[in-house]
């Protein structure tokens, strides 16, 4: 069986977004591409240096992706050669692995020509990931608000604008198994409440565009934050030093490392000049968050002209 060739275009994303644990995230534009090509066997090649120890047989994610897809459809994925060209950090909390999966759902859809909406989608790519924030991002785009359980998901993209995310990278990497790691099996009831309310402020004001709302409930989190902080010895003052600059919030992205400092736009070189000159052991990247989630795009044919 053979097919036209494509290329999928996946988004990174930052997600809790504070007390939005496992359930909010926020599509940004890094981007992981893979080439899709008709191939006699399944062939994985990373373009990056920073890519080159990431498996690339069956072990891959990708790879298991695609084939737990076709388990699940209960039939058999033509191979491919696939070759990754991506912006995202590995192990920094911008969705990584998630951008991986949601690629590899993708794919699987286009070769096997299962008509998944985007809801399955999402569902089957939270199904491996196991949570439905990043995933859920990157397929969908936007400002995505999830809850997953007993294999059901449902997902709510937002359009959002107005404001960009400064992403602080340390040099250093952190597992999501270690960050996980420190979390508690349960929380008092009235922190999961008040948090819980925070998420739902949160989410109502960025469809409001209500920055400064958004911004009183983003660090109102009991849910994971309080838990990770030692793992981020600078996160304090960052917190102060940003929003001193005009930031509305400070969040941890992900599991971390990655810290995301939420700013209106007309505040954004204030906060990058600040937060720049004071900790200059971070790399700093300004992103506009991104509508657009998962996009594949087929090749045009090579046409000769005369």
């Amino acid at each position: 069986m053979t097919f036209s060739p494509f290329t999928v275009k996946t988004p990174a994303s930052t997600a809790n977004l504070g007390p939005g644990f496992d359930s909010i995230g926020l599509a940004l534009p890094i981007y992981q591409k893979i080439d899709v090509q008709p191939y006699q066997q399944w062939k994985v090649s990373y373009e990056h240096e920073d890519f080159q120890d990431l498996p690339t047989d069956q072990s891959n994610l990708i790879l298991q992706t695609i084939n737990k897809v076709a388990a699940a459809a209960g039939t058999e994925c033509p191979c491919a050669a696939l070759t990754v060209s991506s912006e995202i950090p590995l192990s920094k909390g911008l969705g990584s692995s998630a951008a991986a999966i949601s690629a590899g759902v993708s794919i699987a859809n286009r070769l096997m020509d299962l008509g998944l909406t985007e809801d399955e989608q999402i569902r089957l790519a939270s199904d491996i990931e196991g949570h439905p924030d990043n995933v859920s991002a990157s397929i969908a785009g936007g400002l995505t608000v999830s809850r997953y359980a007993d294999r059901e998901v449902t997902t709510v993209s937002i359009p959002v604008g107005g404001f960009s995310v400064v992403i602080m990278a340390p040099e250093a990497e952190l597992a999501t198994k270690k960050s996980r790691g420190v979390l508690p099996d349960q929380l008092p009831y009235r922190d999961a409440v008040l948090s819980s309310a925070a998420a739902n402020v949160m989410v109502a004001a960025f469809a409001a565009k209500d920055f400064y709302k958004a911004g009183q409930v983003m660090m109102k989190d009991s849910f994971h934050e309080p838990f990770r902080e030692n793992f981020f010895p600078d996160l304090t003052d960052i917190k102060k030093d940003a929003c001193h600059a005009g930031a509305f919030a400070v969040t941890i992205s992900g599991a971390g490392p990655c810290i995301s400092i939420f700013t209106e736009d007309t505040h954004i070189s204030t906060v990058v000049d600040r937060l720049s000159e004071k900790y200059s052991s971070y790399q700093l990247l300004t992103l506009k968050p991104v509508n657009q989630g998962t996009l594949i795009t087929e090749h045009q044919s090579n046409r000769l002209s005369v």
